[in-house]
């Protein structure tokens, strides 16, 4: 895109690739905020379908001429499963906004970081010491902190962005197996393919004709909005490492708070601030040690 090009011209790689993180974690509040608007009249798989299949298209258009390389992988069933996870993960993710604050959601969706942690112990056998299981733990409990009773029952809603957020650490964890002559473009490419065949399917038994032509404006933004948070990530991973860049996704909790304000009128009560605290501090200072083990391996 021409502004990326722009950005380059004056600014060094790594200056790039953080205001292409921040467009990125800006991007991806306001695809969240157009739909728990468009949840609350529509069924979730309908806003599901709309995200990706609006994106999809969009990938069909940019590469036209050269969808046969792009179609192209090697490891067919890890794209298939990584794309079930995701597909998942956005599906619990936007049932969610139907139910809660979007501040609320992001604060939870935060334990992703924790969860990938865990998940590549288990299936990746990483190992880890003592101070990052503690940290593993408060992030959990961070997570308990905001799924706290309400009027004297669980928010059983409040599960749905920890169920979102294990379908993303798992994808995060199937993205790790791909070998390095799977481009990013063809993981784009079967991520947003998966989602829009299986949401088309579905969508005759679900449709609810849009009310408004804001309705059907915000279907087709959500896809504008997603596909160009996505591609600001791939392009700021290609300046700098995506350790150096993880912190700046806690920015996207942040303005889902500003967000859900401005649009709902929702304030985060006190258990959603200081549990989302919580599982930020575990999550940076996971980040802090895996840099600081980095270091050290190339010593």
């Amino acid at each position: 895109m021409f502004f990326v090009n722009f950005l380059d011209r004056y600014l060094n790689s790594r200056q790039v690739a953080i205001m292409l993180m921040v467009f990125a974690v800006i991007s991806f509040p306001t695809m969240d905020v157009m739909a728990k608007y468009l949840s609350q009249a529509q069924p979730p798989m309908q806003v599901v379908w709309a995200r990706y299949t609006g994106q999809f298209i969009l990938i069909l258009l940019i590469f036209i001429n050269r969808l046969g390389e792009v179609a192209t992988t090697t490891q067919p069933g890890l794209q298939l499963a990584r794309s079930i996870a995701l597909f998942g993960g956005t599906f619990f993710f936007f049932t969610s906004l139907s139910y809660m604050q979007i501040g609320k959601v992001a604060a939870i969706f935060q334990v992703a970081p924790v969860i990938i942690t865990l998940m590549a112990v288990m299936f990746l056998k990483e190992t880890i010491g003592i101070r990052r299981i503690i940290s593993l733990i408060g992030g959990f409990v961070g997570a308990l902190i905001i799924i706290q009773p309400e009027a004297g029952f669980f928010e059983l809603a409040a599960f749905l962005p920890m169920l979102a957020a294990t379908c993303y650490a798992g994808y995060s964890v199937l993205t790790r197996l791909l070998k390095p002559g799977e481009t990013a473009n063809t993981t784009l490419f079967y991520t947003a393919g998966f989602g829009a065949v299986v949401s088309t399917a579905i969508l005759p038994f679900i449709w609810q004709t849009p009310q408004s032509y804001f309705e059907i404006l915000l279907m087709a933004s959500m896809s504008l909005f997603g596909g160009f948070g996505h591609y600001c990530v791939i392009q700021a991973l290609m300046r700098a490492e995506a350790t150096e860049l993880a912190p700046l996704n806690y920015l996207a909790m942040v303005f889902a708070m500003i967000w859900g304000f401005l649009f709902f009128a929702e304030i985060p009560n006190a258990a959603t601030l200081s549990g989302a605290a919580l599982i930020v501090a575990s999550g940076l200072y996971l980040w802090r040690r895996s840099q600081q083990v980095g270091k050290v391996a190339q010593k």
